[in-house]
């Protein structure tokens, strides 16, 4: 049953064309995303899947969503749980 769920969860991500990943309250999202952590501070870590490495990139913080752009325009979202 865990192995059905978990399986319908991953292909449910890959579908919907924005990863997602979290780091302690904080989940973030982009299209194309393998992987992103958001600490709550002025910049957040995005790895696009495109893309060899990842980098740190300036957010704007509204309360608990925080959004910005990669280096290529990728806008991304970190929200807050």
């Amino acid at each position: 049953m865990i192995k059905s769920v978990a399986l319908a969860a991953l292909a449910t991500l890959a579908i919907s064309g924005a990863q997602a990943a979290s780091t302690g309250d904080w989940r973030c999202s982009a299209p194309g995303m393998a992987s992103g952590t958001y600490d709550g501070g002025s910049h957040a870590y995005i790895h696009l899947s495109a893309y060899p490495n990842g980098g740190s990139y300036a957010v704007t913080r509204k309360g608990k969503v925080a959004t910005g752009k990669t280096k290529d325009g990728t806008p991304f979202r970190c929200t807050a749980s």
